[in-house]
């Protein structure tokens, strides 16, 4: 049998902090305005991101001649643009967004400040690349753009220069370009303006490609800096490719093979980076032991087609019947699986082109996603059925949680669209109706609204299906996916999340000790107590920055239901 294949992801592969800032604005301005939003050129260099904002209102042009609408909104992209095209744009009946990368306007103003000194411009860099076609626009007529030192030695004698590089520039090209300059230079200034994180990744690139027997590139075609990491790849590693998606990947590619590196440009969302480990893992298990592959298809097909949230939804149920002191129900435990099921599957169909579709993914959603609707409305339709049962209250409530969750990721008209604007709508709608399901639905049916163990128990709820929706808002945001403000990691920053998050376990904590104190089912209070360690040991982990790819995130989130209805049922 063949030796295990080791592979290794990139730690600084996914976006930079440009193309994180510049998506983040487009995305707010589309939850804020009714109106098209044009970016100057493609947002990023990345062909699904860029479909994925189409379908969100945000489309690319190659000038504002283009645009017809008067007060339309233009977004200046993450590379930037001349000064004399800015000051046109902003002339034009247009709400113009500057989104340039902080980075790139550092070396904007390194160049104009320069050049205003006398010193001409020399940028290293490519010439048709935006954001060198930006940066030309500062050197006051006085540029040269050069892709390394061999162009440098055609330069005519400069008497006063800057050299400054394009901020995805390769490292060793830059200062080989520099060191010949100095021999075409009176006097040469030296502004080394590749962005931290370019360095980082190739740098970390460096350091694995030369001890890999194959490298994954994964980026845009079009990408310059991916382009440049598959060079510096090309040069270090026994193999090297290039690739946009995962099934771009062959099994050949892996035979001989012991050790994968996996690394991305600067425009590659994590999310990507993660189907391609994925593919990778598939491809290397097959090689390895051929049962591991439909196995793994299987638990992936359970976590993506929403039966493992359905379980957790039932497993949550079950707890806050022990909690309330409520007989359990068979009936109410279907109807929150299926509650939580419908919805979530319904949530998670509208969130194709977020993520790219595995096997699983393109099963449910894409090649059969109208037979996916209809079974999550037929689920959803089933679960306020039993709901009928339980008396009026139940059903109105229940039917008003599930028709607000389905309606949720529609676009909504002008006015009526108001809720999912408001920062973390999308954690608090969740959170309520989860909570309505799961704890306060057995105590009406039982008859025990009113009492302090069913409040209790419903802010029990409340605040565990809140800290697991951040959570799997966390890992949405760590793989790139396209998120907005609806989203409490993206609206609070993660400091005030992970202190929102330890704040809920202090309260639940709280909530259990209250009961144990108060002599209310103490042995079941000490029990779920424990189980709250496990809660505990999520955040630590996401806090540490070590967030599992997105299927291992979502089992290890719902998982902490089920532990605590086993820890229940064992009590």
């Amino acid at each position: 049998m063949p030796g295990k294949i080791q592979i290794t992801v990139a730690r600084s592969a996914g976006f930079c902090p440009g193309v994180k800032n510049a998506i983040d604005k487009v995305l707010e301005l589309a939850k804020d305005r009714q109106r098209t939003i044009y970016t100057l050129g493609p947002l990023i260099h990345n062909k699904q991101v860029i479909e994925t904002l189409k379908e969100k209102n945000i489309l690319s042009v190659k000038s504002s001649d283009e645009i017809k609408e008067k007060g339309a909104i233009l977004v200046i992209r993450a590379h930037g643009i001349p000064p004399e095209e800015e000051a046109r744009i902003r002339a034009l009946d247009l709400e113009v967004v500057d989104a340039t990368c902080p980075l790139v306007k550092h070396v904007q103003e390194n160049i104009r400040d320069h050049a205003r000194k006398g010193y001409s411009t020399i940028i290293v860099g490519d010439r048709d690349h935006a954001e060198v076609i930006g940066l030309m626009g500062y050197a006051e007529g006085r540029c040269f753009v050069v892709d390394g030192p061999e162009e440098i030695r055609k330069l005519p004698r400069l008497e006063k220069a800057n050299i400054v590089a394009q901020t995805t520039q390769e490292g060793d090209v830059f200062l080989e370009a520099a060191e010949a300059a100095r021999g075409i230079c009176g006097e040469l200034s030296v502004s080394n303006t590749i962005c931290n994180p370019t360095r980082q990744r190739q740098k970390e690139t460096v350091e694995f490609s030369s001890k890999s027997d194959l490298v994954i590139v994964v980026g845009g075609k079009n990408s310059a800096n991916t382009a440049r990491l598959f060079q510096i790849c090309a040069r270090l590693a026994k193999s090297a490719v290039h690739i946009e998606k995962e099934d771009e990947l062959r099994p050949e590619l892996f035979e001989g093979v012991s050790s994968v590196f996996i690394t991305a440009g600067a425009s590659t969302p994590s999310w990507m980076i993660e189907k391609v480990l994925e593919k990778a893992r598939a491809l290397a298990e097959s090689r390895e032991n051929r049962l591991l592959e439909p196995l793994s298809f299987a638990w992936k097909l359970f976590i993506t087609g929403s039966l493992y949230t359905a379980v957790a939804a039932s497993a949550l149920t079950y707890v806050c019947m022990k909690l309330e002191g409520a007989p359990v129900s068979g009936a109410l435990l279907l109807m929150a699986g299926l509650f939580a099921f419908s919805l979530h599957s319904a949530n998670r169909a509208g969130e194709r082109g977020t993520a790219a579709p595995d096997r699983a993914r393109k099963l449910l959603f894409i090649k059969h996603k109208t037979a996916s609707a209809r079974i999550s409305a037929v689920c959803g339709a089933a679960a306020i059925f039993l709901s009928a049962a339980l008396g009026w209250k139940v059903f109105l409530t229940a039917a008003f949680f599930w028709a607000a969750g389905m309606i949720y990721p529609l676009k909504l008209p002008r006015g009526l669209d108001k809720f999912g604007a408001f920062p973390a709508s999308k954690d608090i709608v969740t959170a309520l109706g989860w909570a309505f399901i799961c704890a306060y639905a057995p105590a009406l049916w039982h008859g025990g609204a009113l009492n302090k163990s069913t409040h209790l128990a419903v802010l029990f709820a409340f605040l565990l299906v809140f800290a697991r929706s951040v959570l799997f808002g966390i890992s949405h945001a760590h793989s790139d996916m396209i998120v907005g403000n609806e989203n409490f990691y993206k609206a609070a920053g993660p400091r005030v999340t992970y202190l929102t998050l330890f704040s809920i376990f202090v309260l639940l904590s709280g909530i259990l000790l209250l009961l144990k104190e108060s002599g209310w089912r103490p042995q079941l209070s000490s029990e779920l107590l424990t189980g709250l360690i496990y809660y505990l040991g999520l955040i630590i982990l996401f806090f540490s920055g070590r967030i599992p790819e997105r299927i291992t995130a979502e089992t290890l989130i719902d998982t902490q239901f089920i532990l605590l209805a086993l820890l229940a049922r064992l009590k």
